[in-house]
């Protein structure tokens, strides 16, 4: 029965990641008709629902496997999870949604002028700060639609700074605890708090990223240094829709970043900091919707900032996802495979910290772009549950590189990447995948190196 069950899992779990992939590749929206208007909704979820479903049919999985799944192991907390990523987003997205990025990205072709280098790097500037503070899933989504309109007004190829876009998003996405899920399930599967997690991550993302910019601009040089046709764009502060939303958000977001640093100290789960921020705001706007209705106000410009808006956008098909993936991985574990993956790991590391960086960080980017990012950072987290400190630290750590940095390998890396390639598809922009590819392999081996090279050496010195 033990080996029956094993089998049956494996299977499962394979097959919900490769049919994950098919979905995002061939199948990525399902659109329901209703009287009033036609909804889109992403299906890449339904392919984590089989891996359970399946699980479940041929006996190997009861329901007390399930809630235990639901429940988390080893200090994860999926729920808690859930929360902190999905109340950033809404930050982020009302700060959208009100132009502050829109502004932000204006700010940079203003400062460009008609140097197509000064453009490629104001962009890479500008994403990369943003997504430290917010998610690279929402600056990707976001400042991808305004790098085209930019470039095609400039009338000049748009994929160099698209790509650049792009590969910054998911670079310095690493820094902080909030710039990716992954990074999420990895600080909370061996409790890091957001001021450990950056402690550790800053200098190899700042390698990781200068190394990733010098490339690029290596790579797209002829491209980059063609001058910029003139372009005449409107006033960066035009972008501002709701300046006191914007306000308000910049200044939340920010108090929800400093609320998660010092969490920890006050004993205080993170997750509730940003949950209670997210509500906040979600409060302000409802009372502030109401008190325009009241004064009889037009809300048509700024009312488009609120609740429905906000809400409407926000990627709900995640929790189905990542509540399967939760179940399926601790089947997984039950059934001794991820201890079985751990043992072959531990086989090439041997007992040498800097070999276990560089093993847990190449075959973590790999394996990413083999199921994902966020099935295989679930995957690895009870894989490495086996390690102990300073090994364990290593193996977490270098596990989060990988799910960011395999981002920029293939586009199958992360949820993100088939999004961005279905955004170029619809703006007709030329990027196919085994361009991606090419691009990917001569960017990312040298920008994991060197932050898998800093990172092994803060483990054997600090």
């Amino acid at each position: 029965m033990e080996q029956y069950g094993k089998w049956v899992v494996g299977a499962a779990f394979l097959f919900s990641c490769v049919l994950t992939v098919w979905l995002i590749l061939h199948r990525p929206y399902l659109f329901i008709r209703t009287r009033r208007r036609h909804i889109r909704v992403e299906t890449y979820f339904l392919g984590a629902l089989f891996g359970p479903l399946i699980i479940m049919a041929f006996g190997a999985l009861r329901l007390h496997d399930v809630m235990a799944g639901l429940n988390g192991h080893g200090g994860v907390n999926p729920a808690g999870i859930l929360t902190l990523f999905l109340s950033m987003v809404f930050i982020s997205i009302f700060l959208d949604i009100t132009g502050a990025f829109e502004y932000c990205a204006k700010l940079a072709l203003k400062y460009a002028g008609n140097d197509g280098r000064r453009l490629f790097f104001s962009l890479y500037v500008t994403v990369s700060l943003l997504t430290i503070v917010t998610s690279n899933d929402i600056i990707i989504l976001t400042f991808t639609p305004l790098v085209y309109y930019f470039t095609r007004h400039a009338k000049v190829n748009p994929v160099p700074y698209l790509v650049a876009e792009f590969f910054a998003a998911n670079t310095w996405s690493m820094l902080l605890y909030v710039g990716n899920p992954t990074n999420i399930l990895v600080a909370s599967a061996f409790r890091l708090d957001f001021v450990q997690y950056a402690k550790w991550m800053a200098l190899p993302t700042l390698a990781a990223g200068s190394v990733n910019a010098i490339g690029l601009y290596l790579l797209f040089h002829r491209e980059i240094s063609r001058p910029l046709a003139p372009f005449q764009s409107a006033r960066p502060a035009d972008a501002i829709t709701d300046l006191p939303g914007a306000v308000m958000g910049t200044a939340l977001l920010l108090a929800c970043i400093t609320g998660l640093a010092v969490a920890p100290r006050l004993g205080v789960e993170m997750w509730v900091v940003s949950m209670t921020m997210a509500f906040g705001l979600l409060g302000v706007l409802i009372a502030r919707r109401s008190w325009a209705r009241f004064l009889g106000r037009d809300m048509t410009r700024e009312g488009g900032t609120g609740v429905r808006r906000t809400l409407g956008r926000m990627p709900w098909t995640i929790i189905p996802f990542v509540l399967s993936m939760f179940i399926t991985v601790e089947s997984l574990r039950r059934y001794g495979i991820t201890e079985e993956a751990g043992r072959f790991l531990e086989r090439l590391c041997g007992e040498s910290l800097i070999l276990k960086t560089f093993v847990y960080g190449a075959s973590s980017t790999v394996a990413a772009n083999l199921l994902n990012n966020i099935p295989m950072t679930l995957a690895y987290s009870s894989i490495i549950q086996g390690e102990e400190g300073r090994a364990l630290l290593a193996a977490a750590l270098s596990t989060a590189a990988g799910s960011n940095l395999g981002a920029n390998l293939t586009p199958l890396g992360a949820l993100a990447g088939i999004m961005w390639m279905c955004i170029l598809k619809e703006k007709e922009v030329r990027v196919g995948f085994f361009q991606f590819i090419k691009y990917g392999l001569a960017i990312t081996p040298a920008s994991l190196a060197a932050c898998l090279g800093v990172l092994a050496a803060q483990m054997a010195f600090f």
